[in-house]
């Protein structure tokens, strides 16, 4: 029984149509039929996914194939496989991530020249003033000021950003919403006409700070969550894998 034969028999057996598995997998009906007719062979990628869908595993896929290899090379040849698809995945994961880094830098620079056109006059034209030195001016430009005199609006950009780049996307997206979530909140409420001791009249510090750290916090669980989960996942493919052995 070749490949082709093979996947064409899993499929029937697991009751599935060509369509279903094309749509599982991330191909074309085309491309399966393909597959099955031995006019093309799955990339390791694929047959990996295959295995998992079919509730098997590679090897037994390949030990269908009518070949002359030794069970060394067979070992092999799984072996490259494997790495070879760990390969992919890594620079998958890494595509991921450097494009979701630069999509957070991007919404906070978006806030930044979003209060620049609000709050920042052009000082004598000078454009490059306006970008880096020029001071937020008015009434409601008090809690953007202040993060950018103390530094803290790049701190919390970098808190939201390095950690997208080593793969705590959820994490990076909460902070960012929480940044978003704290100006405007610390906006609308933060002014306190009664007079204040510390924010010079202005509580919309406080109000940013602990709604950041509240997302920050938000963050952290839901990573952990997603870690769980896919642990139990991994855990449960093992053990589905051993019954099919």
């Amino acid at each position: 029984m070749t490949l082709g034969e093979k996947i064409k028999t899993c499929r029937q057996d697991a009751g599935m149509s060509q369509e279903k598995v094309a749509e599982l997998v991330g191909v074309s009906r085309q491309a399966v039929t393909k597959w099955e007719a031995n006019q093309s062979a799955p990339t390791t990628e694929n047959l990996f996914k295959l295995a998992e869908i079919f509730g098997t595993t590679v090897d037994l896929l390949l030990a269908s194939q009518e070949d002359k290899t030794s069970p060394a090379e067979q070992i092999y040849a799984l072996y490259k496989m494997e790495e070879e698809r760990k390969a992919v995945e890594k620079k998958r994961r890494q595509r991921r991530n450097i494009l979701t880094a630069l999509l957070i830098a991007a919404g906070y620079m978006l806030l930044y020249l979003i209060g620049r056109v609000i709050w920042c006059d052009l000082p004598q034209g000078n454009l490059v003033g306006w970008l880096f030195t020029a001071k937020p001016i008015g009434e409601h430009s008090y809690l953007y000021g202040w993060l950018l005199s103390s530094n803290l609006f790049w701190y919390a950009m970098a808190l939201s950003v390095i950690p997208a780049l080593f793969g705590k996307l959820r994490f990076s997206y909460a902070a960012l919403a929480g940044f978003v979530l704290g100006v405007l909140l610390g906006m609308a409420f933060g002014p306190y006409p009664e007079g204040a001791e510390w924010g010079h009249d202005h509580y919309g510090w406080a109000i940013w700070g602990a709604v950041f750290l509240v997302s920050m916090v938000i963050g952290i669980v839901i990573e952990r969550h997603q870690k769980n989960k896919a642990a139990k996942l991994s855990g449960s493919g093992m053990e589905r894998t051993k019954e099919n052995i």
